[in-house]
């Protein structure tokens, strides 16, 4: 009867029925079996609630609080796991804390049913909700910045190429008459010694932010034929003077 042996086992130790037989003989040999089918109150809970370690868990937690088999599992099967795991922690805490539960097994099927989890006050949401306005203002601001970063680095490489372009296109007197005026330019402008040094001629019309946005003024001033580019607004040179040495 190994057969049988082993597969009694097997669905006694993993489903909810058990099972057990005798043999019937005839004379010595065995000649029938007569099978006992009973419901099986001792299956490993996680495999009776399809192989979810936890959600056998909760059954047996609800159980250990007087709830029967079948009602803890309806349970289980119906509500949200962290609903039901709240409340059989809650009961715990209760009842650690000496408070008088007549009927345990009721009040966790209430507690569940009811969803008795503490709810967040009105000012709580309302906090939330700013918190949450705060946070998509702040994702607005970095797109524009970032908007209108990629927007100043189109431009700075439009201004460089139309300057250099227009350099680049005068004969050799032409353009040291030009470095030359630009140089008497900076100084009428009063531009900071260290920044007017800078410039050297050559590609050194566009080696600094405050460089590249005078030389836009003087150009278009004095050569008609320089075309129009829209010069970067430097009135707060202050600015412009901070870490944009590269610029």
């Amino acid at each position: 009867m190994r057969v049988v042996d082993t597969a009694r086992r097997e669905i006694n130790a993993k489903t909810d029925i058990a099972f057990d037989y005798e043999e019937i003989k005839t004379g010595r040999k065995v000649t029938a079996l007569r099978f006992r089918i009973t419901k099986n109150t001792k299956a490993a809970t996680p495999d009776a609630m399809g192989g979810d370690p936890r959600l056998g868990r909760l059954v047996a937690r609800l159980k250990s609080h007087g709830m029967t088999e079948e009602a803890a599992r309806t349970i289980v099967q119906a509500h949200d796991p962290e609903l039901v795991e709240w409340a059989a922690t809650d009961l715990a805490r209760r009842i650690k804390g000496k408070e008088k539960i007549d009927n345990p097994a009721g009040w966790l099927r209430s507690a569940i049913e009811g969803d008795w989890r503490p709810q967040p006050t009105l000012f709580a949401q309302d906090q939330a909700q700013a918190r949450q306005s705060e946070l998509e203002a702040e994702h607005e601001r970095q797109e524009l910045e970032a908007k209108t970063a990629n927007r100043r680095k189109a431009d700075s490489a439009h201004e460089k190429a139309a300057i250099m372009a227009f350099i680049d296109g005068q004969p050799e007197e032409e353009r040291q008459a030009l470095e030359q005026g630009f140089r008497e330019h900076l100084a009428a402008r009063a531009i900071p010694a260290f920044v007017a040094k800078r410039f050297e001629g050559g590609l050194s019309w566009c080696s600094d932010p405050i460089i590249r946005a005078e030389a836009l003024a003087y150009l278009g001033a004095i050569r008609p034929d320089f075309p129009t580019v829209t010069a970067p607004d430097i009135s707060n040179r202050g600015e412009a003077l901070q870490g944009m040495d590269g610029g």
